[in-house]
């Protein structure tokens, strides 16, 4: 009866292990899919197509940047905003995933977010914070927080003594 007991436990610790293992390679398979989603909203971004960018996002997508008054809300109020906001933009912005937490069908997303003009000098550094819903197998933008991507930002001397430095590579 020892021996069985051995066996049985050997047995279940393989089995968790494969099990583990699974995860482990789905987790990552989601990442690669996640981050190509990210990317390819941000390179609708930088080609001022609200259209694909409305694609890439849920119907009932929230927009939040602290310098807009109220969030936006759906996907037709979001491409009225991404269009007035593409219209001003200039240059283009760049994004690093700096963490993303994926669970069953909904992901987070925390991004740094460098904005270049076209002669290559950086107007404003920031972040994002994005959720993402899995929507017939595919990734779309369903909450996002950023620091100035619907409207220019105003630069004013950085860091506060008081605010932290969230934005450099670390």
């Amino acid at each position: 009866m020892h021996i069985h007991m051995r066996r049985l436990l050997a047995a279940t610790l393989l089995l968790l292990l494969g099990i583990s293992s699974l995860a482990v390679a789905d987790d990552s398979a989601d990442r690669i899919v996640l981050e190509t989603a990210a990317q390819a909203w941000i390179k609708a971004f930088n080609a001022r197509d609200p259209g694909t960018l409305v694609a890439l996002s849920t119907q009932d997508v929230v927009l939040m940047d602290p310098s807009v008054a109220s969030p936006v809300s759906g996907r037709e109020a979001a491409r009225g905003a991404w269009g007035k906001a593409l219209a001003a933009f200039q240059g283009q912005v760049t994004t690093a995933t700096k963490e993303a937490v994926i669970v069953g069908d909904i992901a987070w997303r925390i991004s740094s977010l460098t904005h270049k003009l076209p002669n290559g000098d950086i107007v404003s550094r920031g972040q994002s914070l994005e959720i993402w819903k899995r929507v017939n197998g595919e990734w779309k933008i369903h909450r996002q927080l950023s620091s100035s991507l619907l409207t220019l930002p105003k630069l004013s001397p950085r860091p506060f003594l008081s605010e932290p430095i969230l934005d450099t590579p670390g």
